[in-house]
């Protein structure tokens, strides 16, 4: 894949790398951020720079006064949240995120559907009915890679009844072809990136051979009760809220859970995990123990079935096989767990 601009602050090297999807014949690979905090354990604050340059990117090009940010489950919740948070310093702006997990009927919004993904159907869900949308004048949906931008227009089509307003895209990495950012142009729907690629979209289709590894187990709930984080329910930005205030809760609750969890931390290497589509207020609790002194790592459970391998340049040397925290019959997987002082996790 050829790097046509980069604006992330990194070597493309250090910032992703290609790996193979487990029997996925839509698309059999997919890109690995290693800065991401998702699949590859990452410094909280390198997390957030990357992010931050991401916000820095969309900012200039907002001129509304109410915006929405919508963050893509599960990968890019965390985006989203500080790319709204960011937002929110020159806009109102409200904050949500698509979802894999199953809420009322009656506060169904949207549906559509992801077709590259394991699991393609994805909601979004509000306990304020359609009213969350009154006066937005501008949706911007947060990705951390676009292909070939399909799901985000499948998006748009499933909002257009529900709202007039305008739209644009917002992804760490961008692969879509001149064909494809045609049709956005055509729409009017803007388009901001770090880092454009020429086109990934058969590179990824075609996926890469790997000499593949066995699972490991990770018992997630072996992590004692002192040294996990519950977020509130009342703040589910699976639902709607707003950005600011959603940054404030995470950096309240990760303050109130330290003072109480210090005394538990026997040393200064601490890996931080979050729970699926809860990204953002495991890389906050991060940021805050990075601050206080610890070598800190965030990366998060996830559904996604990724082929583990030893070759040589490869993303992904060890997955293992983890409970859902959230589903007794889902299949979880977590990547590169790595020997650390304490494991904390976080989850919502």
């Amino acid at each position: 894949m050829k790097i046509n601009e980069n604006y992330s602050g990194v070597s493309p090297e250090a910032l992703f790398a290609l790996a193979a999807r487990e029997n996925n014949a839509k698309r059999g690979g997919l890109i690995v951020n290693f800065l991401q905090a998702k699949h590859v354990p990452a410094k909280p604050s390198e997390t957030l720079a990357l992010f931050d340059r991401l916000a820095d990117r969309v900012i200039h090009h907002i001129c509304e006064k109410k915006v929405m940010v919508i963050g893509f489950a599960e990968t890019a919740t965390a985006i989203g949240a500080e790319l709204a948070a960011k937002l929110s310093g020159r806009c109102e702006c409200t904050y949500i995120h698509t979802t894999r997990e199953q809420f009322p009927e009656d506060m169904r919004l949207a549906l559509f559907s992801e077709e590259h993904s394991h699991a393609t159907e994805q909601c979004l869900y509000s306990d304020k009915g359609l009213d969350i949308f009154n006066g937005i004048e501008r949706i911007i949906f947060a990705e951390d890679e676009l292909t070939t931008g399909k799901t985000i227009l499948n998006f748009i089509e499933a909002l257009k009844n529900v709202t007039d307003c305008k739209f644009s895209a917002a992804s760490i990495i961008n692969g879509m072809s001149e064909e494809n950012l045609d049709k956005y142009r055509a729409m009017g729907v803007g388009v901001h990136y770090l880092v454009k690629l020429d086109s990934s979209a058969e590179t990824l289709k075609e996926g890469i051979t790997v000499t593949p590894r066995e699972d490991g187990e990770f018992d997630i709930f072996s992590v004692p009760e002192e040294l996990t984080l519950k977020m509130d329910k009342k703040k589910d930005p699976r639902l709607g809220i707003g950005g600011a205030e959603y940054e404030k809760y995470c950096i309240s609750a990760a303050n109130e859970f330290y003072e109480k969890m210090v005394s538990h931390l026997s040393g200064k290497r601490v890996d931080v995990i979050g729970t699926e589509e809860c990204m953002f207020p495991a890389i906050k609790l991060g940021e805050l123990l990075e601050e206080k002194g610890y070598d800190v790592r965030c990366h998060a459970t996830t559904r996604s079935p990724i082929i583990p391998s030893g070759d040589m340049g490869y993303p992904l040397f060890a997955r293992y096989r983890v409970k859902s925290v959230y589903d007794d019959d889902r299949k979880t997987f977590i990547y590169n767990l790595y020997e650390c002082d304490n494991r904390i996790v976080v989850m919502g």
